[in-house]
């Protein structure tokens, strides 16, 4: 079965690129009728602007949207102005009916990745990462505990409100659909984190964790016919503000001493679906010799950022010949260790 679907995906292969639309949500003008979201502008741009170089070195000409309030970034050929309150979706489409490919950069939260993935497939054109499926599954961190745990995988308990257990832990609640830190609390008790889900009316919209103690950590990785390359093992920079956790950068290569074994949960998540493709980011938790995955991201992460000095690599190069040459060979990469500051 999973032969056959991998047939389908080769299709694409040899594919002619010249022209990428590169769409990174929120400098793209995602929040165009909303204030900007300063939390996360800062990783968008640092995320969108490691991207324009290293498809500026491949001599695309390249195509963005830019929200009208920021600055034209450097390295691409065309920015296309979204003032605020404009139909930002049609501005999209019509910008996607104009490339070869399109690189999207967007949140699974409110189904903005899953919707601008859609988008881009009904007007075939290749999106340069994961496809609908795989999109439609990670963006649940419910949906990817239950494919992880019936698969073998080691992976986190993730529960709902209606199925809330008794923990020996503390509690982490988060939005099922939500992107890195944001929105997540740690609770001492079953009842405080009951009160503050009724409360705030987010029993539909959260899932439950243990917090488990450990060194959170990534794996930024490439997927291509149900394998993975990885490309660095990192450590997250995570601390806790009144109960809130907050994501400050991480260093690339600082978790190596653990590449083999977080080269082979990569390789087993790299299985479960067929159009789990692309750049792939692997949440992990280390806690002494486990390696217990959290969460799985089908779209750029903020390693990204460091990834070109982390391998010594172009890893959009790396990307764009997983979906369009019949043959690949994976390149020898270094080991650098890199830090990245948010």
């Amino acid at each position: 079965m999973l032969s056959s679907k991998l047939n389908k995906i080769m299709i694409k292969k040899n594919r002619s690129i010249k022209k990428i639309f590169v769409c990174e949500f929120i400098t793209a003008g995602g929040f165009n009728h909303a204030n900007l979201p300063k939390s996360l502008l800062n990783e968008a741009v640092m995320m969108r602007d490691a991207l324009l170089i290293d498809l500026a070195l491949l001599d695309y000409h390249i195509t963005i949207t830019l929200d009208s309030r920021l600055t034209p970034p450097e390295n691409c050929n065309h920015s296309v102005l979204v003032e605020l309150q404009e139909d930002v979706w049609k501005i999209w489409e019509a910008q996607i009916q104009l490339a070869d490919a399109v690189w999207i950069i967007a949140p699974e939260t409110n189904g903005y990745l899953k919707k601008l993935t859609n988008l881009v497939a009904n007007h075939n054109v290749l999106a340069l990462g994961c496809g609908p499926t795989a999109i439609n599954v990670f963006s649940s961190k419910l949906d990817t505990f239950l494919i992880c745990e019936r698969s073998g995988i080691h992976v986190i308990p993730t529960y709902t409100f209606k199925n809330l257990p008794t923990l020996n832990s503390k509690y982490l609640a988060k939005p099922d659909d939500g992107a890195g830190c944001d929105d997540i609390l740690c609770f001492e008790s079953a009842t405080e984190l009951s009160k503050w889900l009724i409360q705030n009316n987010k029993q539909k919209s959260h899932v439950i964790q243990p917090y488990i103690d450990g060194i959170p950590a990534s794996i930024s990785c490439v997927m291509h016919a149900g394998n993975a390359f990885v490309l660095s093992c990192n450590e997250q920079l995570v601390t806790s503000s009144q109960n809130q956790l907050v994501f400050n950068g991480l260093v690339l290569n600082a978790m190596q001493t653990h590449w083999a074994q977080f080269d082979g949960l990569a390789q087993q998540v790299a299985r479960l679906l067929p159009d789990l493709q692309g750049y792939v980011g692997i949440d992990v938790i280390v806690t002494n010799n486990d390696v217990l995955l959290v969460e799985i991201n089908p779209r750029l992460t903020t390693a990204f950022v460091g990834l070109r000095q982390a391998t010594g690599i172009n890893v959009a190069e790396i990307v764009i010949n997983t979906l369009t040459k019949a043959h690949l060979k994976w390149p020898i990469i270094a080991r650098n260790v890199v830090d990245v500051h948010v």
